[in-house]
Parts: C-alpha cells; sequence; structure tokens
C-alpha cells in the first residue's frame, strides 16, 4: 500500500519547472493588476482572483483539468464582481493559452474531453460577453476561431508524441531484431555449406577409408598390382575430393574467376556484382503526391480566404471604395500561395498589403480576413522559413503588425503582436519541429533497417570465413595427407611393404579423422535432415514442388543421364533450384520450361518462364541479384559458362553449361 501511496503522489507531484512557471506567472500577473490604471475596474477583486488562475498551473501536467477548471469557475466570478481579468491583460491571456494546450496534451479519455470541451466553452461564453474588446461580429468570430486554437495544437501534439513513441519502440524493435537476424543468417549460411559439403566429399571419404581397409587383406595375400591398382584409385579420389573442397572453399571465400558476361536486359544489375547494398534513399518530406496536395491545401486556403475577404468588404466598405478594397483583398491573399517556399517575403507581403487596405479604406473593425491572412502568414514563417531566416522573419513581422496596430488600431497592439503573429508563429515552429523529429525517427528506423541487412550480411560472411579456415586447417588438410601417403605407399610398395601397410592404415586413421572433423563442423545442423542428397538426377522433384507453389513446369530431359562429379551435379541441381523458385517469386510466370542436356563433355541446363521478364519491374530485377551471383559462382568454379536474360518472345531465360572431367 505504501508503494501504491508513493506512485500516485509521484504522478500528482508538480514538477520545478511548472512550478516556477506557475509562481512567476502569478507574480507578473499582480503587478500587471495593481498596475493598472484607474477605472479598470476592482483591482482588488482581480488581485485576489488572478493566483486562482495562475497557481493551478503548477498542476497543468498530472492534473490537467485542473488549471482550465479553475479558469472556467475565477473568470466568470471576478467579471460579475467587476474584476477585470478577461480584458486586455497578458497574464490571464497567458494562463488560458497554457491550460488549453495543457489540457489537450495530457487529459486522456473521452470523459477528460468533453470536461475540457465545457470549460472551453465557459470561457469563450465569458470573454464574449464581458470583454468590452469584444463588441463586434468580427470579435465574436475571432475569439470562437482563436478558443479552441491553444486546445486543439495540444491534442496534435499529443498524437505527434504517441506516434514518436510508436517509431521509438520500432527503432528499438529493429534494434532487437539485429542480432537474431545475424545469428539466423550465419547458420543459414552454415545449413548450405554444410550441404554442399557432404555432398562434395563426404561420399569420397567414406570410399577412400574403405579402400584403405582393403589394403592390408590385399597385403597379407601378396596382391602387389592390385593393391597398387587400390592405392592409385585412393590418390585419384583424394585429389578429386581436395579439388571439390578447394571449390567449395572458393565459393566461401568469394575467391570466384571475373565475372561472366551475361546477356542482360540494359539497366539490370550485372551478375558479379558483390558491392553490399545502397542504403536506402529516404525521400524528402513530401513526396510528389505530397507536393501536389500541398498546392491544392494552398489554393482551397486562399480561395477561401478571398471569397471571405470579398465578401467581407462588399459588407463593411463604403460603396465608393468596394472596388479599391476588392483589389487590396487579392495582394493580400494572394501571395499564401507561396507560403512553403517563401515564407518571409510572402509574410512581407501580406503585411505590406494589410498596411495599404488600412490606410486607404480606414476600415473598423480591423477585418477578420485580414487576421487570417497574418495569422496564416506567421504561422508559415514558424514552419517552413530557413533557421538563419525564422527569428528575422518573427521580429520583422511583429514589428510590422506593432507599428500597423499602433497606427490603425491602438487598442489592439498587445492582441496584434501576441495573437496575431507570436501565437501562430509558435504553433508553426513547433510543428516544424515536431515534422523534422518524426521524419529523424523514420529515417533512423530506415537506417537500422539497412543495417540489419548489412550485418545479416556481414555475420553470413563472418561465417563463411570461419567455415572455410576451418576446412581448409582440418579437412582439407586430411585430404592432402591421404593424398601424399596413397602416392608414397604405391611408390614403396615393391620394397617396404611394412611401410605400405603403414601408410594405408595412416590414410585409413586419416580419412576418419576427416569425416569426424567435417561432421563436427555441419552435424548439429544437417542432424534429422533425412532427405536425400541433392543431384540433377532429382530435378523432377524440383518441378513438382514449383508445381504444387502454382507454377506449371514442363521438364524435359535430353541425351543419356549419366553419373556426374558430385560437385558438378550439386552445382546443376542448385542452378535449377535458384532459377525456380526466382521465377515464382518475382516473375508473374503462367509456365516455366525446364531442359537437362547431357553431352559427351559436360551437362547444360535452361531454365525459361514467360513472365514479365528483365526490368520491367523492380521485382523482376532482383532476379539479377544475389542468386544469380551465387550461380555465376558455381558456374566460374567447374570451368562453365551462364547466359541469363531476356527471351526474344518474353519472359526470362538462364543457360548453364558445366563440363565434366574438368578441374
Amino acid at each position: 500500500m505504501a508503494a501504491v501511496g508513493d506512485a500516485i503522489a509521484t504522478r500528482t507531484r508538480p514538477s520545478r519547472l511548472d512550478v516556477l512557471l506557475a509562481a512567476g506567472l502569478t507574480i507578473a500577473g499582480v503587478l500587471e493588476v495593481l498596475l493598472a490604471p484607474a477605472g479598470e475596474g476592482s483591482r482588488l477583486v482581480s488581485a485576489l482572483a488572478l493566483p486562482l488562475t495562475t497557481l493551478p498551473l503548477a498542476w497543468r501536467r498530472s492534473m490537467p483539468l485542473l488549471p482550465l477548471a479553475m479558469l472556467a469557475v475565477t473568470l466568470p466570478a471576478q467579471a460579475l464582481l467587476d474584476g477585470f481579468l478577461v480584458e486586455q491583460t497578458v497574464t490571464s491571456l497567458l494562463a488560458l493559452v497554457l491550460a488549453l494546450y495543457s489540457a489537450g496534451r495530457h487529459v486522456t479519455g473521452a470523459a477528460g474531453l468533453a470536461g475540457a470541451a465545457i470549460a472551453l466553452a465557459v470561457l469563450v461564453a465569458t470573454r464574449i460577453a464581458f470583454d468590452p474588446a469584444v463588441d463586434s461580429p468580427g470579435d465574436v468570430v475571432l475569439t470562437l476561431v482563436y478558443g479552441p486554437l491553444p486546445l486543439l495544437v495540444g491534442r496534435w501534439m499529443r498524437g505527434q508524441a504517441s506516434l514518436q513513441r510508436a517509431f521509438g519502440d520500432r527503432a528499438e524493435q529493429l534494434e532487437r531484431e539485429r542480432e537474431r537476424n545475424a545469428r539466423a543468417a550465419a547458420e543459414e549460411e552454415r545449413m548450405r555449406i554444410a550441404t554442399d559439403l557432404q555432398a562434395a566429399v563426404t561420399d569420397s571419404l567414406s570410399a577412400i577409408v574403405r579402400q584403405a581397409q582393403e589394403i592390408p587383406g590385399l597385403l597379407a595375400a601378396d596382391d602387389d598390382a592390385a593393391t597398387r591398382a587400390l592405392l592409385i584409385r585412393i590418390a585419384e579420389r583424394a585429389r578429386e575430393a581436395l579439388a571439390d573442397v578447394r571449390r567449395v572453399l572458393g565459393i566461401l571465400r568469394h575467391d570466384a574467376p571475373a565475372p561472366l558476361a551475361p546477356t542482360a536486359a540494359p539497366g539490370a544489375p550485372q551478375l558479379g556484382d558483390t558491392s553490399p547494398p545502397q542504403p536506402p534513399r529516404l525521400a524528402a518530406p513530401a513526396g510528389a503526391d505530397g507536393e501536389r496536395a500541398h498546392r491544392l491545401l494552398d489554393r482551397v486556403l486562399v480561395a477561401i480566404l478571398l471569397v471571405g475577404a470579398e465578401i467581407e468588404i462588399a459588407v463593411s466598405a463604403p460603396a465608393g471604395d468596394r472596388l479599391i478594397g476588392a483589389l487590396t483583398a487579392v495582394a493580400i491573399v494572394t501571395p499564401l500561395l507561396w507560403r512553403r517556399q517563401r515564407p518571409v517575403t510572402v509574410a512581407a507581403a501580406v503585411l505590406g498589403a494589410v498596411g495599404i487596405q488600412s490606410a486607404v479604406l480606414g476600415l473598423d473593425p480591423f477585418p477578420v480576413s485580414d487576421i487570417a491572412a497574418l495569422v496564416c502568414a506567421a504561422y508559415a514563417v514558424g514552419a517552413h522559413a530557413e533557421r538563419r531566416l525564422v527569428v528575422a522573419g518573427l521580429l520583422g513581422l511583429a514589428l510590422g503588425s506593432a507599428l500597423h496596430a499602433a497606427v490603425f488600431h491602438p487598442d489592439a497592439v498587445i492582441t496584434a503582436v501576441l495573437g496575431g503573429v507570436t501565437a501562430p508563429w509558435i504553433v508553426g515552429r513547433t510543428v516544424r519541429s515536431r515534422r523534422l523529429l518524426t521524419r529523424e525517427l523514420r529515417e533512423k528506423a530506415a537506417r537500422i533497417e539497412h543495417a540489419r541487412e548489412l550485418e545479416a550480411q556481414a555475420a553470413a560472411t563472418s561465417e563463411r570465413a570461419r567455415v572455410a579456415r576451418e576446412l581448409h586447417d582440418v579437412v582439407a588438410h586430411n585430404i592432402s595427407v591421404i593424398a601424399i601417403q596413397a602416392a608414397g605407399a604405391e611408390g614403396v610398395l615393391a620394397r617396404d611393404r611394412g611401410r605400405a601397410a603403414q601408410c594405408a592404415a595412416l590414410i585409413e586413421t586419416v580419412g576418419r579423422e576427416a569425416l569426424v572433423e567435417l561432421g563436427r563442423l555441419l552435424d548439429p545442423l544437417s542432424r534429422g535432415d533425412a532427405s536425400p542428397q541433392p543431384t540433377l538426377a532429382r530435378v523432377g522433384t524440383l518441378a513438382e514442388r514449383a508445381r504444387e507453389a502454382g507454377l506449371p513446369v514442363e521438364l524435359r530431359v535430353e541425351g543419356e543421364p549419366a553419373p556426374l562429379p558430385a560437385g558438378v551435379d550439386l552445382a546443376a541441381y542448385r542452378i535449377v533450384q535458384e532459377a525456380l523458385a526466382n521465377t515464382s517469386k518475382h516473375s508473374g510466370a503462367r509456365q516455366a520450361w525446364v531442359v537437362v542436356h547431357y553431352g559427351d563433355d559436360g551437362v547444360e541446363v535452361e531454365i525459361a518462364d514467360d513472365g514479365r521478364g528483365p526490368g520491367r519491374s523492380s521485382r523482376a530485377d532482383t532476379r539479377s541479384g544475389h542468386g544469380l551471383i551465387g550461380m555465376r559462382e558455381r558456374v566460374g568454379l567447374y570451368g562453365g559458362t551462364l547466359n541469363v536474360g531476356g527471351r526474344p518472345s518474353g519472359g526470362f531465360l538462364v543457360r548453364a553449361r558445366l563440363p565434366v572431367g574438368r578441374t
């Protein structure tokens, strides 16, 4: 219970900044009341009422309805008792703006918003009823427009804060996912390596071990010819296995030959482009659609203001001045079309046109349309001006508005400077800051997303390098020892049979150790995978999987299927697999064709589709990315050729030829 009480006390305790703000406003307000000219109303009533309107601001965050409720009660009561806080007093105006903003920013729930709306209605009615400055329909409209503005700004700021929290949470989530994705990428890379190596060298090592086990029996039977032939076969198989391991190491280290020249559409990504992806290009705050929307909004705003200004001139201006009034109204409103591009220049133009209209027509009261135009110009300076001009624009606009009010409306100087210039400028500057912060959070999320991709690639590359080092240190070394020992045993067989037997035993031991090391590196990932090893003889399974995924595939095998070296067999299978996967994902094809052609000196695979082809869409272009780079590496390591690109009749074509017997 004590902990709950402490938590409640912490939530309701005012912040030090708000306490200082409330105290400063109270002192300034009391001084303003005491120094007010005689005849303004009861100073005592106003001096007693003012602290009730300012001190509750200390709780404006923790209890946001309290300051607004106190204002809604105090201002009508003191006005009825001959106070003057609802008139031209800056302190009460600031307290009202802060209370409304705090309610919009910090109130939660429908009930709280309803209470804030009721209090706002009371305050607006109080000003209209008791403020002598509100003596025309235009002043009433202005009060109705300006009254809810701080509340709406506070509510908008609350929404922006929620949006920023959402972006922040997203950024944190992406940060947490980076390491997990990097680990997953490394594990996936190891799984691929496991499959390739098992297909490439495991069978060869197992065969070498079995053959080495036969040598003691042949030596005991004095069958030197068979022993010599078996040692030669062991040496040849070891050299073939070593070549396969080195090919896999070449893929792991990206030691592929120079890129082959593909037949690709102009502008499509080229094979061999292994550079990391470029960071995402972040669009400007508003793209083409956003710019059009802004232009449309500005035109609608200008049209509304212009219609309102012309109606107001027609109603309030003398008949002889209506033409001049209509022209000056156009001069006042039209510059707002460029308020985003040239905010300071537009503000100066609007203020100058207002001054000309006031000098020529002498309208009283000040037109509401002119007030709205000045407010829009002041907001534009705060929201769109460059940093080096924003303060100068505010000072110039405030000074010009003060001079204009001093000459034509002396009683409204403070209102013109605070309500017509400063408040809209602050709102515009706040909106700009929030917009920039939101954009920065979006860019941060995009940077994290890009970094996550790069870290996944880096993790995979690091894993490839680590496995390559271990394979070179263990497996490749052991296979080299086997080849050397087999050649040595064959050379000493005639003169030192005991030495040959020792070499055979060493071959068996080293072969077993290589298999154990290979399993240590790779079996934890592939354990439990009972699926058959990838081989071109099972290409029909790939076609069947594609059909099940919704892509009709026609498979044709030409020539007499013949046993292929493990590495060549695996490379051809992987090329077909990758090409069909890309076709299913990216091409939008209705049909695909796979041709496997066995020749005397190699095997050729061809995968074609009737989809969009290269360069027809961004998604289709991805088929020239990492998948084709992998194809190029596999083909290049076996001395083959690869051609990719569009078909004359439409669609995409991958054709690879792998020679047999080339190491």
